[in-house]
């Protein structure tokens, strides 16, 4: 399987992430912390030029915004009223012609169960921070990599201006 679609279980990411859970970042709004949550996974999207959906439960918005926030890399996605996150992902898996090639990270095992029932694959809210951690260290070392490279060739005088 190769560059699967990542659909996403937001709140299950925020609730079980211990990033997310911090004396610190109990401080933070919902607003705020969903915000870092597609900062974070927007940065592994591009990194493993994964598809990347994140899925909020409409209710749990204060202002509950038309379908999705405008975003770049990733695609968010709020349930309309009535309905949870776990109703959209099933909705999304269900509708894909592809099914085999989406992964749905959360850590609800049920929804877990329901999206394997069609077709889909799915990971732990906990291994997909590992993945997604494993991705940022990468990304991270390829830019002080880059930085290197690039002081080093100043260094030397090889640059004219």
């Amino acid at each position: 399987m190769t560059n699967p679609w990542i659909l996403v279980d937001g709140y299950s990411l925020l609730h079980a992430w211990p990033r997310f859970t911090t004396r610190r970042a109990r401080q933070l709004s919902l607003q705020q912390k969903r915000e870092a949550l597609v900062a974070l996974l927007r940065q592994y999207a591009d990194h493993s030029h994964r598809r990347v959906t994140v899925v909020f439960d409409g209710y749990a918005a204060k202002r509950k915004p038309e379908g999705q926030e405008p975003t770049h890399g990733v695609e968010v996605l709020f349930s309309d009223k009535g309905k949870t996150a776990d109703d959209l992902i099933e909705r999304l898996v269900g509708q894909s012609e592809h099914r085999t090639s989406i992964m749905v990270a959360t850590s609800d095992n049920m929804e877990r169960r329901t999206v394997e029932s069609l077709g889909a694959q799915s990971m732990s809210a906990e291994i997909f921070e590992e993945e997604v951690d494993a991705a940022l260290r990468e990304l991270a070392g390829e830019v002080r990599s880059h930085s290197r490279r690039r002081n080093i060739g100043h260094g030397r005088g090889d640059w004219q201006g």
